[in-house]
């Protein structure tokens, strides 16, 4: 993929030394631990919800989608948000409402209360991971993002873990409910720590990105360059080159897999694995500690492996071919021990995250927010997409006359056909010849 950037000088980078302290990380950090808690907890408390409120499979592929389709409606707007007002307003706002989403969760005896409640939720964690990685675009130099993207999944991915065994121990010694009050407590603490810690450095590189594409566009008016267009608007990023070659991968491969790990990876060990709730809970925690450590690894062996000439495409590649090839060991594997190929399957996933670094680098700063949180859009639309259908398909299935295992392992296998259809659009739209639509 080539960039949109301009082959004119850009703005100097701003020194991390000046202005990102470790104050500074633990406050997004803490952000998005939270973020990714709540969005995964679901995973291992759909048994207690399911027999609480007697729900199906398509009702808790809905109650944990609303989160999604909340979390990408907000995206529209959110990238704007960044760009005009900084990663430190707009973070703490929104996770104040994420707060009162939790209380809301944490007071519903309805399905309806409990969905609006996740809606409030993923409203309010929506720019967790956006206004971290685009203060970072900012204000970091490109060899960086990487490494520094890496370091929050491990926050996240931190929260996932706290989402499985400990969260499941702590609902069944003091209630999900008590479980989502403390939630709304420690949203509040997230919030109240980057509105004091963060500063305002994003700004300043967004002003002086802005002067030099004003500068541009006055010494060349006529130049056909991003950054003379600046800023982009949503369609219009959404019809670019880039965007339309990685739109279907986003949305099954990254998007699938947040759907998968937020909640359908509970389910396929019960239902299909035949694991008790708390082996699976045990399963799910392997599952996110590999995840960790794959995260951990890559932050350190991401530049190394730039450096060699393996660059971020081509671990971007690597990271979707080991993608499917798990999701099919994961068909075919079906014992009581076949949860050790979700550990296998744990470090392809750094490399297709690593698309939404590779994504923004080919943007000017001054439009980082909006790059990014399109891109998250789409991966969350696919969210939102396959956590319901893959429910959807479940219970069509059951109603064919399949039973609830076999209608999990085929929704899965329908969820395999698309990753490999946008496996295959991928290469083929770089394959295009020049005068097509994707550049390079």
């Amino acid at each position: 993929m080539t960039s949109a950037r301009a082959t004119a000088p850009q703005p100097p980078e701003v020194s991390p030394a000046r202005h990102i302290t470790l104050r500074v990380f633990l406050s997004f950090a803490a952000g998005y631990f939270m973020s990714y808690a709540l969005r995964s907890v679901n995973a291992t408390i759909a048994p207690l919800l399911a027999d609480d409120l007697q729900l199906t499979a398509s009702s808790l592929g809905w109650l944990s989608s609303a989160f999604f389709l909340s979390f990408a409606s907000v995206q529209w707007y959110l990238g704007t948000w960044l760009d005009k007002y900084g990663a430190r307003r707009t973070e703490s706002i929104l996770l104040s409402t994420a707060a009162a989403g939790a209380i809301l969760v944490a007071t519903s005896d309805s399905l309806l209360g409990l969905s609006l409640g996740r809606i409030l939720i993923g409203f309010g964690v929506a720019s967790c991971l956006m206004a971290p990685y685009s203060y970072f675009r900012r204000c970091f130099a490109p060899e960086k993002q990487a490494q520094l993207a890496m370091w929050m999944l491990i926050a996240g991915t931190a929260g996932a873990l706290a989402a499985t065994q400990p969260a499941l121990m702590l609902a069944q010694w003091m209630g999900w409910r008590e479980v989502f009050w403390l939630s709304a407590g420690l949203f509040a603490l997230s919030a109240l720590a980057i509105a004091r810690f963060v500063p305002d450095t994003d700004l300043a590189a967004t002003r002086a990105d802005l002067a030099l594409a004003a500068s541009q566009a006055a010494s060349a008016p006529t130049a056909n360059t991003a950054t003379n267009a600046l800023p982009m608007r949503l369609f219009e990023l959404l019809k670019h080159p880039t965007m339309l070659r990685i739109l279907p991968t986003t949305v099954f491969f990254s998007g699938g897999f947040v759907a998968l790990q937020s909640l359908w990876v509970g389910p396929w060990f019960t239902d299909v694995l035949g694991l008790s709730t708390s082996q699976a809970a045990q399963a799910l925690l392997y599952f996110n500690a590999a995840l960790l450590v794959a995260y951990l690894v890559m932050s350190f062996a991401s530049p190394k492996l730039e450096k060699m000439g393996f660059n971020l495409a081509r671990q971007t590649r690597f990271g979707f071919i080991w993608f499917v090839s798990c999701m099919a060991l994961i068909l075919l594997w079906r014992t009581d021990s076949a949860w050790w190929a979700w550990l296998i399957l744990a470090p392809g996933v750094p490399a297709v995250i690593l698309m939404q670094t590779q994504t923004a680098l080919m943007f000017p700063k001054a439009i980082a927010g909006r790059v990014l949180t399109t891109f998250n859009l789409v991966m969350f639309t696919g969210a939102f997409a396959v956590q319901w259908g893959v429910g959807l398909l479940a219970d069509g299935f059951i109603g064919l006359g399949s039973d609830r295992e076999t209608g999990l392992w085929l929704s899965f296998a329908v969820l395999l056909v698309f990753q490999l259809a946008s496996l295959w659009w991928f290469f083929y739209k770089k394959l295009l010849p020049a005068g097509h639509t994707q550049h390079g």
